[in-house]
């Protein structure tokens, strides 16, 4: 080794001079040389390091150039023999896992899609058997080829029957997914099957809440999940077209994904991807308009989440994707005053409070009138009181103040009737008899106002619907289940809509809500389409929506950026066809979307939504780690881009040492996952899959080399950080930082090697390098 390492030195000084340092670290199978310079001919570097590697020819020769005192190099090339067997085949990819039995009761279209999503859901190295029973011998099949899926011919006959299901394999089922179109015989073919597999896990199709909440207690291992509200937020958020591509609550805390495309003033272009996280955001995508070499360049890039290097620098084009909590600003507690403080207060608002009284007096006729006459009448009654108090003989205060009462509600023979043998003047009398007369006049006024304001209130009860939006709306056409879902989500964002109706049972729907009723196709043009900014179309006429949104386009021809199209359809066949037809339109089929949570409950996970990313569904999934499973042990980075799923949530199910709080949204990547955490995650079914089975992304093998701490209290916290972002036992890496400077191998992600590098060169000098390394271009 000595002799090598002398001819590697002689011949870099010839080749570098002075001008350059150099490393070499020797391995079994690699031979790394690290140099470190301001200026290098790259090519003639590039030159040499062939030359030798076609002398030596013993393994993998690395050859990498760095800036001074850098962690990472931004030059390197690799020239090998063998590649080194990676991590993928020492798992064991191609090995295939033995299958479970599922049951599906219904194929209609959701139980179609159901099959189609759980074969898509084992993958290549996942058995599964899937059996179905319908109750009608002739299906309409809407997935071509979809028998070639099923593991034994369709069973026909009533899911409900204990016959039916022991012929299925009840007894040896996994899951049995109940989706026919009646809730009734979905709830009772659970109910069967429990009696004769309390094992199975039951995935149910029903929309009733109280029912299922009641059933998940009561028969265990239940999940009901409703067809129609899944797939309504990708309809929603699709017509928004804005930056806006889900919103969902988690725990009780509002989340949104959104996405932004950078422009040539954004204060992101050259700014490196990895300064984007905050507390409150997680970066979860990167759709890169360009290509950049990386050392850190992931080894799986084609996938949703995780796939970008962290290195890479933002450009105009470039559009991130990200999740963020939706901060809620409370306001602080305002301490009550004392006693004398608050009589001061509200003696110093009271020619405020006076003013607007007055104020709000004058702004209505009716209270205005009302207002004088109340004070004209207290007038009259303690005008009348005292005048017949001091010319009636024998008449008390009490008896006057009544009087005068009775006088004003229009008691004239009340009160004179009873006063027959009293001396009354004859002026007072004709006083008294003006007042019964005016205080009449003001009651039956009074009266009639209220009548007015009733038959007012009434009349506006009935009046016709608010008027239509003239631009930047949304037409929601056709009200069955999932459009009234999408009616109400895109009202909790305040987006005006128009909605088009061809039922007059739908009519009393949304009475607060523009709504054009009669023949769709006509009434489209009376919504002002040319000014609105997206259609949405969900009723079940598959035909009328097409034709619907055919009309929309050609309408809109002109105008500088086509509407926006978003197409509820049942036959997937027309999904790539509607695409080039209308280009910018968004087919969705509501049931395809459904299944893939369906598929995902079927293993056992807790589905609690869904969106879509670039037409790729993304599932909001609930996991509970248990002994033994595919999450147990696993740091929560290694979870994120092993599986490639995004963390949102974490809750520890013990106390944390020093009582901090037991959970975290967006929790931190170093967190360690123990049996009974609690861990919700974004995840495409490729994502579900994997967890399911086990099946990591391959590491890569990085050679971490470190230096003297910079001072005493460094050495400790590099062994800290070395198990806290690498997952290393504590022993290892204390044994490690006792013998700096000094080399080691580690199995990591590369997001994983990179933030090490970067936390790490703040406490010693660090070279860290792949020892398989892809070369530059």
């Amino acid at each position: 080794m000595a002799s090598l390492q002398n001819i590697i030195d002689r011949q870099l000084h010839q080749l570098l001079g002075s001008r350059a340092k150099w490393f070499i670290d020797v391995g079994d199978r690699h031979l790394g040389i690290w140099i470190e310079a301001t200026s290098i001919d790259l090519n003639q570097l590039a030159t040499w390091g062939k030359t030798f590697w076609q002398q030596w020819q013993r393994g993998t020769l690395l050859l990498f150039a760095a800036e001074p005192h850098q962690p990472f190099p931004y030059w390197w090339k690799s020239w090998s023999v063998a590649s080194a067997m990676s991590e993928a085949a020492q798992m064991g990819e191609g090995e295939t896992t033995a299958g479970d039995r599922f049951i599906i009761c219904g194929l209609g279209s959701l139980g179609q899609f159901c099959i189609q999503s759980l074969r898509r859901f084992a993958g290549e190295h996942l058995t599964l058997e899937i059996c179905a029973i319908e109750r009608r011998a002739n299906i309409e099949w809407e997935i071509p080829h979809l028998t070639e899926l099923l593991t034994e011919p369709v069973i026909v006959g009533d899911c409900r029957q204990e016959a039916v299901l022991r012929a299925a394999g009840i007894d040896r089922c996994r899951t049995l997914l109940a989706v026919t179109s009646d809730e009734a015989t979905n709830i009772a073919t659970a109910i069967v099957a429990r009696r004769l597999n309390p094992e199975v896990h039951l995935v149910v199709r029903s929309s009733r809440d109280n029912l299922n909440a009641l059933l998940e207690k009561k028969l265990g291992s239940f999940v009901a999940l409703n067809p129609t509200e899944l797939p309504a937020p990708a309809f929603a958020l699709a017509a928004l077209e804005e930056n806006i591509l889900a919103a969902f609550t988690i725990e009780g805390q509002q989340f949104r994904v959104l996405q932004q495309t950078i422009t040539t003033d954004s204060p992101l272009v050259g700014t490196p991807v990895h300064r984007w996280q905050r507390r409150h955001q997680r970066l979860i995508s990167v759709r890169a308009c360009h290509s950049q070499s990386s050392i850190f360049q992931p080894t799986r890039p084609h996938r949703l989440f995780n796939h970008w290097p962290p290195d890479l620098l933002f450009e105009v084009g470039d559009r991130p994707i990200w999740i963020e909590r939706v901060e809620v600003v409370k306001s602080l507690p305002i301490p009550d005053p004392n006693p004398i403080q608050r009589l001061i207060q509200q003696m110093r608002q009271l020619p405020e409070q006076a003013e607007q009284f007055w104020q709000w007096i004058h702004r209505d006729r009716s209270r205005e009138l009302i207002f004088n006459g109340l004070w004209i009448g207290s007038g009259l009654w303690l005008l009348t009181a005292l005048l017949l108090r001091y010319n009636v003989p024998d008449l008390t205060w009490q008896k006057a103040f009544a009087a005068g009462f009775i006088l004003l509600l229009g008691g004239f023979g009340d009160v004179f009737g009873g006063l027959e043998n009293d001396p009354v003047p004859p002026w007072l009398l004709v006083v008294c008899i003006l007042v019964a007369i005016v205080s009449l006049l003001f009651i039956v006024g009074v009266l009639g106002l209220l009548a007015e304001k009733l038959l007012q209130a009434r009349f506006d009860f009935l009046r016709k619907r608010p008027p239509l939006p003239t631009a930047d709306h949304v037409i929601v056409v056709g009200l069955d289940r999932i459009g009234q879902q999408v009616v109400q989500i895109l009202r909790s964002f305040r987006q005006p809509l128009v909605i088009l109706v061809d039922d007059p049972e739908q009519t009393q729907l949304f009475e607060d809500l523009p709504m054009l009723f009669g023949n769709i196709p006509e009434k489209l043009l009376q919504a002002h389409l040319d000014t609105a900014k997206s259609v949405v179309l969900t009723t079940a006429d598959e035909m009328l929506n097409l034709e619907v949104a055919l009309i929309a386009r050609q309408a809109t021809e002109q105008r500088e950026s086509p509407i926006g199209l978003v197409i509820g359809i049942y036959d997937p066949t027309l999904t790539n066809d509607l695409r080039e037809l209308l280009p910018r339109a968004r087919p969705l089929c509501a049931y395809a979307l459904a299944a893939e949570a369906f598929a995902g409950a079927a293993f056992g996970e807790t589905m609690l939504g869904l969106f879509q990313i670039d037409q790729q569904t993304v599932l909001i999934a609930d996991y509970t780690v248990t002994a033994g499973d595919t999450l147990e042990g696993k740091l929560i980075g290694e979870v994120a881009y092993g599986y490639a799923v995004i963390p949102i949530f974490y809750n520890r199910h013990e106390q944390f040492l020093g009582g901090e709080t037991s959970h975290q949204f967006l929790p931190s990547e170093t967190l360690q996952l123990t049996v009974g955490d609690r861990l919700i995650v974004l995840a495409t079914i490729d994502g579900l899959r994997r967890i399911e089975q086990g099946k990591m992304a391959p590491r890569r093998l990085w050679r971490l080399w470190v230096g003297h701490p910079r001072n005493a209290e460094a050495a400790l916290e590099i062994g800290n950080l070395i198990t806290k972002i690498t997952g290393l036992p504590l022993p290892r890496s204390r044994t490690f930082i006792q013998h700096l400077p000094a080399t080691l191998t580690l199995a990591l992600y590369e997001p994983q090697a990179f933030r090490l590098g970067q936390q790490l060169q703040a406490l010693a000098p660090v070279r860290l390098f792949p020892l398989v390394a892809q070369e530059t271009p």
